[in-house]
């Protein structure tokens, strides 16, 4: 099969690609040095050293909790002020792009790559499309939310814990459910849970 296919550029741009490109191979070894040290760090300094060097040039560094898994680390960014617990698995094979302040709980997975479905034998060829993910600022995914490729999720939403969302989310949503879907809107006018506080 032809090189061309094997592109991490081709990889990033939403075309069909094989995954076993040279460039590719590198930047996983890469990442995978530096993911094994962030897993292994024995303090917080030097965890956030490790995982400052995988992620996209220029992205904060999120507060986060061992374990976890990146395949790429290039592809991937963050806001200030992220938060992601422990287990989180992001396949960066497109662009991840996380906004401020956004927390997720145990065991998320934000998904960009997916097989062919119709064609048995792209699959056993080893075909794969990525697609990106975009998250918006001052969301909370809960516990084993899952993020399908190709979502965009806006400002300030409410992922329920074990959601697979499979659409594009707008802003101010809370989404329940397999698949996921909008339950309601958040933050109206009204009575805020800071009024239930004795500050």
């Amino acid at each position: 099969m032809s090189d061309k296919y094997r592109s991490f550029d081709r990889m990033i741009s939403g075309q069909w690609y094989l995954p076993d490109s040279a460039e590719a191979t590198e930047v996983h070894e890469r990442c995978w040095t530096h993911l094994k040290a962030f897993n292994d760090a024995a303090n917080l300094e030097d965890a956030s050293d490790h995982l400052a060097a995988l992620l996209k040039p220029g992205s904060a560094v999120p507060e986060t909790w061992a374990p976890l898994f990146i395949e790429y680390g290039v592809n991937t960014s963050f806001g200030e002020g992220c938060f992601i617990n422990v287990g989180m698995t992001i396949l960066d094979c497109a662009p991840v792009t996380v906004g401020a302040r956004t927390l997720f709980g145990p065991e998320c997975q934000l998904i960009t790559v997916g097989h062919p479905v119709e064609d048995v034998q792209m699959r056993r060829d080893g075909w794969e499309r990525a697609q990106p993910i975009t998250i918006g600022e001052d969301c909370w995914f809960g516990a084993g939310v899952k993020v399908l490729p190709g979502v965009s999720v806006g400002d300030r939403c409410v992922i329920a814990a074990g959601a697979v969302v499979t659409r594009d989310v707008p802003d101010d949503s809370m989404v329940m459910g397999v698949p996921g879907r909008v339950v309601r809107t958040l933050n109206r006018t009204g009575e805020s849970e800071r009024s239930q506080i004795d500050l």
